[in-house]
């Protein structure tokens, strides 16, 4: 009998040991499979409790979802999941001021959940806390995120004036995120919000990469941005030397400096090479090309309206025999981005008239072109009539 009644208390204890063990076991492979959760019996449900809070919503469940994310903030009280899920419960109970405590104490146990702060955010959008909403979208892009969803939410923020305001005043010394955020906002914001929020970057020291926002700006002004394109620039990289778009003036690549919106640039083309000769009357670009093919000088953009204009160039360039020696041409770009050539002008000391039409030609791409040949050109006028 003794025997028996040992060994019955044996099987006894190992029950009690084995229960916990594969309780556990089945919360930390909860963590895992979402589909063993409902199988972890409630004393160990740890990990399994945000799935289960999950399903619950899912289902229209909110009563059963605020119970079960009660239950994860007692168990698990120092992040900040259990109290934005309890919070978003609250919110479809319609238990606002419940979900705003709830979330306020989220924010102040971390911001590990996205969901948190996606919450935080539209709460502060509803109560009109712009600094709040604000804080927490910073929050976002400074630890890389560029979703669609934050794009979003940010855009909504900066169409107020006042998120504006709460906006830049939260900006500064950024590094990582800058650039990511220069290229959306140059993308997407009107030109005033643009100013002062790129500006009080510029102001507290911000991190930008001029030589990535430079590749960027003719692309803008061809998309109907200009005007963006020159409030980047001159907040962030002119350094005071911002040409304006009808300045058609050369600017030496010796001097260091990177060309803005309406700089003239020299891309790389076989068989053409370029000098720079800077004077009291400006600069000179003294070119060859000993290729067969026409290539491209310089090319630049500009905002000219619709009209007649004349265009003349003080140069002396020489063909070879049967190249034509100096061609300017004009491409007029919609505000849609979208590209027509719009004539090829042969320069030369006459002036040469032509058109801007009053459609889809909200800004002009400029391209000087040589055939094989050699010459320098001193300036390039382009006047109305």
């Amino acid at each position: 009998m003794a025997t028996a009644i040992g060994k019955a208390v044996w099987f006894a204890v190992a029950a009690a040991v084995a229960v916990p063990v594969v309780g556990l076991e089945l919360d930390r492979e909860a963590r895992r499979n979402d589909a063993v959760a409902p199988m972890v019996p409630a004393p160990f449900r740890n990990f399994a409790l945000e799935p289960l809070i999950d399903a619950a919503y899912a289902k229209g469940d909110n009563t059963a979802g605020v119970a079960l994310s009660r239950e994860f903030v007692q168990r698990r009280p120092v992040p900040s999941d259990g109290m934005a899920l309890l919070a978003y419960g609250q919110v479809q109970q319609g238990n606002e001021d419940a979900a705003v405590h709830a979330l306020v104490l989220a924010g102040q146990r971390g911001w590990r959940n996205r969901f948190t702060q996606d919450m935080l955010v539209v709460m502060a959008f509803q109560s009109q806390d712009w600094t709040i909403a604000a804080q927490r979208l910073l929050a976002l892009w400074r630890v890389g995120l560029t979703d669609d969803r934050l794009k979003g939410m940010t855009a909504h923020l900066l169409e107020n004036p006042k998120g504006v305001q709460a906006f830049s005043a939260q900006l500064g010394r950024e590094k990582d995120w800058s650039d990511a955020f220069i290229g959306w906002a140059g993308e997407t914001l009107d030109n005033d919000a643009l100013r002062q929020t790129v500006g009080a970057m510029a102001r507290h020291g911000a991190k930008v990469s001029c030589d990535t926002l430079a590749t960027k700006l003719p692309a803008l002004v061809r998309s109907g941005r200009a005007g963006a394109a020159a409030v980047l620039w001159s907040e962030l990289c002119a350094g005071g030397r911002m040409t304006a778009p009808d300045d058609f003036g050369f600017r030496p690549v010796t001097d260091g400096s990177l060309p803005g919106p309406f700089d003239w640039q020299y891309p790389e083309v076989d068989g053409i090479e370029r000098n720079f000769v800077t004077s009291k009357s400006g600069t000179t670009v003294r070119y060859s090309n000993r290729n067969a093919l026409r290539g491209a000088i310089g090319v630049r953009n500009t905002l000219l309206a619709a009209g007649r204009y004349s265009a003349t160039i003080d140069a002396a360039a020489q063909g070879e025999a049967g190249f034509r020696p100096l061609l300017l041409r004009v491409t007029c770009y919609s505000a849609r981005g979208e590209g027509n050539q719009l004539v090829d002008i042969a320069l030369k000391a006459d002036a040469t008239a032509f058109e801007i039409p009053g459609y889809d030609c909200a800004s002009q791409e400029l391209m000087l072109m040589t055939g094989r040949g050699e010459g320098e050109i001193r300036r390039v006028s382009i006047t109305p009539l």
